[in-house]
């Protein structure tokens, strides 16, 4: 512990995890269940037996030079513009699609209520700049589900939202209320958030392929996302992990840019180690922190953006261990520079349930990480000798104008205790859990939704969507 912190992933085990999962792409090869995407592959030189394709690093290299290392995606407003790319702050987006809610101490399936709770409370956040689908809204017919949330996200703010597209009809749904907001050229710009997983181990639906493509050809952003599981669908130790990740996430940028190149690509991965009691796969463990840091660092290497998991965990209450967990989590994709974060609040339970306690909770550690990594400034003000000076040994600067000026510099809305603990307690006593419960209720009185939609659009909107 008290050497100098080392990378878990440096550029030779890049390298080598690159090579092993070239390897398997060559020799064992990915199923792509779609056979338009197999005909894609097979055009450019890759090797179709069946529903399997085999290729190697010639069209991984032609892949990876068109990707773009950058891009920029178009917000309701030009000032609701966000910036992906490396260098770029991180973009953090909610929950997303967790069928329980935590309620009462209880969980029960998810209702549009509390969809709409979690849409609130993401668009009253400082910190979520993209809404998620949160909450799977059971008591919503599934087949109208995607209108619905779809309206509701639009309404419910003017922040960007990822749109689920696990399919062409959800997919049809995302480009027409797209097209109802901006205009029939609204794929000029990128502007489609959105969500691929592969079926590990070295699977891509079709379905899933499909939608690649289609977005693909439209310009707008591919995040494919994997979620092997150690000791079940990929080897148990990390390395082998890692390598069938990456395998799965170069078919999806082969995909990509065979379709369109130039197409924004996002490397994600959310793989962790499988509980080998009970087969559970364990997002609160030690290993997915490490896991997470080699995502981000293969990607990287690769020069292209990457989403990783954000605030999560096995816990199934927002308590010590949820906010031990999340932390660490969050911490430690900030640090190694992931450019889009999903799950960044909210989420218990191994991505099974969204709380708005634990919502309120992770957006106060967003918060602290922020100012926590704000840059010191130096300079004559800040350096104050001449406050030091007039105070002398033993003396105060409480009184100085100085303190005066910067005394509120520090502050910020808080939910977490400062007070010494006769005042707590004179107060209540509130544990955190309490006191963000206190706080779900004030910001959902405080919600007021935004106005800036034509209501003319407005109109077209509730026609397609809730007609």
């Amino acid at each position: 512990m008290n050497g100098a912190a080392r990378a878990v992933l440096d550029e030779r085990g890049c390298q080598k995890i690159h090579a092993a999962a070239l390897m398997l792409l060559e020799e064992v090869g990915c199923a792509v269940l779609d056979p338009e995407a197999l005909a894609l592959l097979k055009a450019n030189g890759a090797r179709v037996d069946g529903e399997r394709a085999r290729f190697g690093e010639a069209l991984v290299e032609r892949a990876r030079s068109t990707a773009p290392a950058r891009y920029t995606m178009a917000g309701r407003r030009p000032e609701l513009d966000l910036h992906v790319g490396l260098g770029e702050p991180a973009v953090l987006a909610s929950a997303s699609g967790p069928p329980f809610v935590l309620s009462s101490g209880e969980y029960r399936t998810g209702t549009l209520a509390d969809l709409t709770t979690a849409a609130r409370l993401a668009h009253l956040s400082p910190n979520i700049d993209v809404l998620g689908y949160s909450i799977e809204p059971n008591d919503v017919p599934e087949e109208l589900r995607p209108k619905v949330v779809a309206h509701l996200h639009a309404t419910a703010s003017d922040k960007n939202c990822r749109y689920t597209v696990t399919s062409l009809a959800e997919f049809q749904v995302a480009t027409d209320v797209l097209e109802i907001l901006h205009g029939a050229d609204w794929h000029a710009r990128p502007r489609l958030w959105s969500v691929i997983n592969t079926t590990s181990p070295l699977q891509f639906s079709a379905e899933g392929a499909q939608v690649a493509l289609r977005l693909a050809r439209l310009g707008q952003p591919v995040l494919v996302a994997v979620c092997a599981m150690g000791g079940t669908t990929a080897p148990i130790t990390l390395a082998g992990l890692l390598a069938v990740q990456h395998a799965e996430l170069l078919v999806g940028l082969v995909l990509t840019q065979l379709a369109n190149p130039g197409t924004p690509f996002l490397y994600g991965g959310t793989s962790s180690l499988s509980s080998m009691q009970s087969g559970a796969l364990m997002i609160g463990a030690p290993a997915y922190w490490s896991l997470m840091e080699a995502t981000v660092r293969l990607g990287h290497w690769l020069g292209v953006p990457v989403r990783a998991g954000g605030s999560v965990t096995d816990a199934h209450l927002p308590d010590a261990q949820a906010g031990i967990e999340s932390a660490l989590a969050m911490d430690t994709v900030l640090r190694t520079g992931a450019q889009y974060v999903l799950h960044a609040a909210g989420i218990l339970s191994s991505f099974n349930c969204f709380s708005p306690e634990k919502f309120v909770i992770d957006d106060e550690v967003l918060s602290g990480l922020r100012v926590a990594r704000r840059p010191i400034e130096v300079d004559e003000e800040t350096l104050a000798l001449d406050v030091v000076k007039a105070a002398g040994p033993g003396g105060t600067v409480l009184g100085h104008a100085h303190t005066r000026r910067h005394a509120r510099d520090g502050i910020r809305r808080t939910i977490m205790n400062r007070a010494p603990y006769e005042t707590w307690r004179s107060h209540g006593g509130q544990d955190l859990a309490a006191a963000a419960a206190a706080r779900v209720v004030e910001l959902l009185d405080s919600y007021q939704p935004p106005d800036d939609l034509d209501p003319v659009v407005r109109r077209q909107l509730d026609a397609y969507c809730l007609g």
